[in-house]
């Protein structure tokens, strides 16, 4: 039986979903195959903790092992993957060829994107609502955007030097994903998600995660082939409104804002 269009972005078949998770893995453990080590037990735990960073820590606060430990196939790929481009020729070959990397880096996008989607539903369905409002609202969008960008965080000795300037697209698209998902199919409720449908309307898992995917995988393509700096949250304004709001500064009790009191 044949895939559709669909089918294959939102990774309906398990094979899809392999090929989109060695791709991802493959070109993750490229990036962390720049960072000298001192041997290949750091270099491959440091690949381990980079490539599912955010498949560590979230599944360990939901009370879960770790996405490679509860997956022998996910292991097997990251140590192959590490093989490759830690031990031959190919990661250096696809970092400065662009044909062959922008494809594997748009399906790891897409395995990105649906992952996302993914976990935004898995955390739905564990954490019960609030009496303050009828859909569990900030845990769902979190812990998603943390299963896509915890790898910025590990190993642990990088701290909070991934935020130190601010959300970097690298963060904005996850947070813009799974708030979006989160809201448009979840919140059914709540005042947040019944407003936005009156926007988008009553859209199906499929259509809601194609949106997301197109999200991450166009943002990707228009920075790799057009505008390496392109980042859709500035084209729209909205960085420039929420620096209103919260500018961007050093934030400290000195830095903040002081009340002049007049003495008689």
């Amino acid at each position: 039986e044949s895939l559709d269009a669909v089918d294959l972005l939102t990774m309906k078949e398990e094979s899809v979903m392999l090929f989109c998770a060695f791709c991802f893995i493959f070109m993750q453990c490229r990036n962390s195959a720049k960072n000298p080590a001192g041997s290949w037990v750091e270099s491959l735990t440091r690949a381990f903790l980079t490539i599912f960073g955010g498949g560590t820590l979230v599944p360990l606060v939901l009370n879960k092992p770790p996405v490679y430990l509860a997956n022998d196939l996910l292991f097997f790929l990251v140590c192959f993957c590490w093989v490759l481009t830690h031990l031959t020729p190919l990661g250096r070959l696809i970092e400065e060829n662009k044909i062959i990397r922008t494809p594997l880096n748009l399906c790891a996008n897409i395995f990105r994107a649906n992952n996302v989607c993914g976990m935004v539903t898995t955390v739905a369905g564990v954490i019960s609502a609030s009496k303050w409002y009828p859909t569990p609202l900030f845990g769902p969008i979190v812990l998603a955007t943390l299963s896509a960008t915890g790898g910025m965080f590990m190993p642990f000795d990088k701290g909070l030097g991934a935020i130190a300037g601010g959300l970097s697209i690298g963060f904005e698209l996850p947070l813009t994903g799974a708030t979006f998902f989160h809201l448009v199919m979840n919140d059914k409720d709540g005042i947040l998600g019944v407003s936005l449908r009156k926007v988008t309307g009553n859209l199906k898992v499929e259509a809601a995660k194609l949106i997301v995917i197109g999200l991450f995988g166009t943002t990707y393509l228009v920075q790799e082939l057009v505008k390496v700096d392109f980042d859709p949250l500035e084209s729209i304004g909205f960085h420039y409104v929420f620096n209103m709001i919260v500018p961007n500064r050093t934030y400290s009790i000195d830095n903040a804002p002081q009340l002049k009191i007049k003495k008689d």
